[in-house]
């Protein structure tokens, strides 16, 4: 098991080290021996599968971000990246460390390092290209508070989009697909029916089937004893609000499968952080109801979690299963998540 702990920290190791929050090769070993001996080899094997695809170090981090600078300057038909930046604008929406602000930090000094650009000089010449650039949309309600308040603050935005004096750029790492759609239907009934045409949307992945998710057959008691408790959870949640959730639970089977290293070993995985997850609630005083195994999701959606898989060199989304991030009563999780 040390050949397999040791893979797996290499794809990890710069995970926080810079606030010293680290992943060392002990607490790999220290949270791989709460589960159980004949699953232990099978999880690390296939985590460091998944994680070189999902886990964004900060050095791949700034190669998206220049790949970003370069992609939109060609896309806009700049010649030099100096143009492009003189009339281009980042949006700067969220508090001192969260992910937005973090990212443009990285932004910032990448384009004094790579581009001998000062930041002071972005929109210097015009502010025509706003973009909105983040990590990870999950839930995305992030996202459609940011930008709905963008607008309602600003000074006709909205007619400058449609008169295209001004363009909006977002662009993500990764994004679920299913959230994104919602939050667009979200924007047309609060913000602007035909705001989902006014901007543009970039993203390296639209998560779609990449999520943990389990397929409905041959499932453990504890199990089924919990999704009948979230089912009851979530009527007593939305029966005041006057709707409805329907069950969401459970995922239909992949023939293709190219994210995991196969569908046989997906569903192992799926099963055993699910039982991981309800072990961790079961000894927790956790009462918030969107708190699921699989990760956070809405108090008003009968599923385990968002089960999403991201992770960068400086967080962990609370929507990803909670043997990533849930710490207490007895759990440590393989990193340690800002909260």
């Amino acid at each position: 098991m040390e050949k397999e702990i040791k893979a797996l920290y290499e794809v990890i190791k710069d995970y926080r080290v810079h606030e010293n929050y680290g992943v060392s090769e002990q607490r790999i070993t220290n949270w791989i021996n709460q589960f159980a001996e004949n699953d232990k080899v099978f999880i690390l094997t296939e985590l460091k599968h998944i994680f070189e695809k999902v886990y964004f170090s900060k050095n791949r981090v700034e190669n998206f971000l220049k790949g970003v600078i370069n992609k939109l300057k060609d896309d806009f038909g700049y010649s030099t990246h100096e143009q492009f930046l003189d009339n281009s604008y980042f949006l700067d929406l969220q508090p001192k460390g969260k992910s937005q602000y973090d990212i443009l930090t990285l932004l910032y000094r990448l384009l004094q390092e790579v581009y001998d650009y000062s930041p002071q000089n972005l929109g210097s010449t015009s502010q025509k290209h706003i973009i909105y650039i983040d990590d990870v949309l999950c839930t995305g309600n992030t996202f459609f508070n940011n930008l709905k308040n963008w607008v309602d603050r600003g000074e006709n935005i909205l007619p400058q989009l449609r008169t295209k004096n001004i363009d909006l750029t977002v662009v993500y790492m990764y994004v679920s697909k299913k959230f994104f759609h919602k939050k667009e239907g979200q924007f047309y009934y609060q913000l602007s029916d035909d705001f989902k045409n006014l901007y543009t949307a970039l993203s390296i992945h639209w998560i779609q089937d990449e999520i943990l998710k389990p397929i409905d057959n041959e499932l453990f008691n504890e199990i089924i004893a919990y999704k009948e408790q979230v089912e009851t959870q979530v009527d007593e949640y939305t029966q005041p609000k006057n709707y409805s959730s329907k069950p969401d639970f459970f995922r239909t089977e992949i023939e293709n499968e190219e994210f995991y290293s196969s569908p046989e070993n997906r569903k192992r995985l799926e099963l055993i952080f699910l039982q991981k997850g309800i072990e961790i609630l079961s000894n927790s005083n956790v009462t918030r109801y969107n708190i699921r195994p699989l990760g956070y999701s809405l108090p008003s959606y009968k599923d385990f979690g968002l089960g999403i898989l991201f992770f960068t060199w400086r967080n962990v989304p609370n929507n990803t299963p909670l043997v990533f991030w849930y710490r207490g009563r007895g759990f440590m999780p393989l990193f340690i998540n800002k909260r």
